[in-house]
């Protein structure tokens, strides 16, 4: 293995370490069924934000074009589910390159993570649901190859972020989207790698 795969190699034992400490289960949507139950947690944000719905939405579901190609992540507790979020592969269109007119690189191995949500019982001080999630998310990216990533992010997102030690690369000024102005970021595995063994590496995360 190369230094810098050994590098990615320790981050990932490092988020899976982290994710092992929370009682959450995650699976994947497959079935339309799965999907929908992501699609209700996204709903149930938005609506509870007071954000506007577009027209034409199955009721009690939100959902956009992307969600067709891309994978589904939910969250458990137990039976119950209390969060989602989704990640969009390449070669498929990106939102953040869509909505802001741009190209992440490298061109073609950025995946989209977004659409993140938590129900409102699981959000606390700690954010242990969202940080939880956020673990699994890159787990995800990960097994499917990819250490570039990118999303639309809101002020308090991207602050939550850097207090999780996780550096972003702002792309743009914010812009309105899915309900809150928004800014373009980017990502990587190796930029972080430092800053997350020192936020995680000897701590309690929960």
């Amino acid at each position: 293995m190369s230094g810098e795969g050994e590098q990615v190699g320790v981050l990932d034992a490092l988020v899976e370490r982290v994710l092992r400490t929370y009682p959450y289960r995650f699976t994947l949507a497959e079935t339309q069924a799965e999907r929908e139950v992501a699609f209700r947690i996204r709903h149930d944000a938005v609506t509870s934000s007071g954000w506007p719905l577009p027209p034409g939405l199955p009721e009690g579901q939100e959902r956009d074009g992307y969600d067709d190609e891309a994978v589904q992540v939910v969250g458990w507790d137990g039976p119950t589910p209390i969060s989602t979020g989704r990640l969009v592969l390449p070669p498929s269109a990106l939102p953040t390159q869509d909505e802001c007119g741009i190209t992440v690189e490298p061109a073609g191995e950025v995946v989209e993570v977004g659409r993140m949500c938590v129900v409102s019982q699981y959000q606390s001080y700690r954010h242990a649901a969202f940080i939880a999630l956020l673990s699994r998310l890159y787990l995800e990216m990960r097994s499917r190859g990819y250490a570039v990533a990118c999303g639309l992010m809101s002020p308090r997102t991207r602050r939550l972020m850097r207090q999780l030690g996780l550096r972003l690369e702002e792309l743009g000024d914010d812009r309105p989207y899915w309900g809150e102005p928004r800014a373009p970021v980017r990502f990587t595995l190796l930029a972080n790698r430092a800053s997350l063994a020192d936020r995680w590496g000897a701590s309690d995360p929960a």
